[in-house]
């Protein structure tokens, strides 16, 4: 996050306020999940520490205003309206994470067992792959649309194995003996619901650039 203190916006061009985005979103992203693996320690202090930081928005307000003051003014491969509508998938990756840790600060969980605690662990270890290739994928856009086109397969495969640990997830929390009411029960079905919810968003944003670089591969 230093970095972005000491760079000036305006010197940099189209492509690399996309990558900075880019990696400033991934950045809220592994915050976010560092955060929720405090949650998972009953850390609380940490936690709420990591998930206001997630909140916080000033300078991606500051690389989305420059990003848009040069858009329309630069010649690029891809059509603008296809790359505002990546600047704006990545954009809303930040939506739902702030979303998700705004939901998070709402309650203090305790866990049930320590399995739980290890199958949580397990779909935040994917989410984490997720958000660092999309971020990667995001940055060969511009330079090697098959790099990038790879990437995003292997988002999609990793989505398919979290969503196998999702129902595994979801049947040991249903199972527990406790009030289909209660305020932890809640929760849990919703916090496990707004982490695929982030997943779910990255695995359609590969697929959105595997589009993209099946329709521009013919340049490279």
């Amino acid at each position: 996050m230093n970095k972005l203190e000491t760079l000036d916006l305006k010197k940099l061009n189209v492509d690399e306020l996309t990558e900075l985005f880019a990696e400033f979103i991934n950045d809220q992203n592994l915050l976010l999940i560092q955060g929720i693996e405090y949650l998972v320690e009953e850390d609380f202090d940490n936690f709420e520490k990591s998930l206001k930081s997630v909140i916080e928005t000033a300078k991606e307000e500051e690389i989305k205003k420059t990003f848009e003051s040069k858009i329309f003014k630069t010649k690029l491969m891809f059509s603008k309206a296809d790359r505002l509508k990546v600047f704006r998938k990545i954009n809303d990756t930040k939506n739902i994470g702030e979303y998700l840790a705004h939901k998070l600060l709402i309650y203090r969980v305790i866990f049930p067992d320590e399995n739980f605690k290890l199958q949580v662990q397990n779909i935040l270890k994917s989410l984490k792959m997720l958000s660092m290739n999309i971020t990667e994928a995001i940055k060969f856009i511009s330079t090697d649309l098959s790099k990038s086109r790879d990437l995003c397969e292997n988002i999609k495969e990793e989505r398919r194995r979290m969503r196998k640990a999702e129902w595994k997830l979801l049947t040991t929390l249903w199972n527990y003996d406790m009030d289909y009411l209660s305020r932890t029960f809640l929760y849990l079905k919703e916090f496990i619901e707004g982490i695929m919810m982030l997943a779910d968003h990255l695995k359609n944003f590969s697929e959105y650039i595997q589009f993209l670089a099946t329709k521009y591969l013919i340049f490279e």
